[in-house]
């Protein structure tokens, strides 16, 4: 069974936000690129609503940190395409 997900909104939510289960456990291994994203927009993200526990973000704050790890993502490809040396 192949876990390799497609970087949308939907399933970076579904990612980062999900329960903690063995299932997410396996797509976090198969998908460490978006899963290094992830926590290094959590690092600096502040939410739309200015919630802080992650437990009390609305759907407008979880969609908005999905955009910015799309963004990170965007970024990390354009890095590596413009110096290839990052790759060792």
């Amino acid at each position: 069974m192949s876990v390799v997900i497609k970087p949308t909104v939907s399933n970076i939510i579904n990612l980062w936000f999900g329960a903690d289960t063995p299932i997410r456990q396996y797509k976090i291994k198969l998908n460490p690129d978006l899963w290094d994203a992830c926590q290094q927009i959590n690092q600096e993200f502040c939410p739309p609503s200015r919630t802080q526990p992650i437990e009390q973000y609305r759907k407008s704050d979880k969609v908005a940190f999905a955009k910015a790890v799309l963004m990170e993502l965007e970024r990390n490809k354009q890095t590596l395409a413009t110096n290839p040396r990052c790759l060792n």
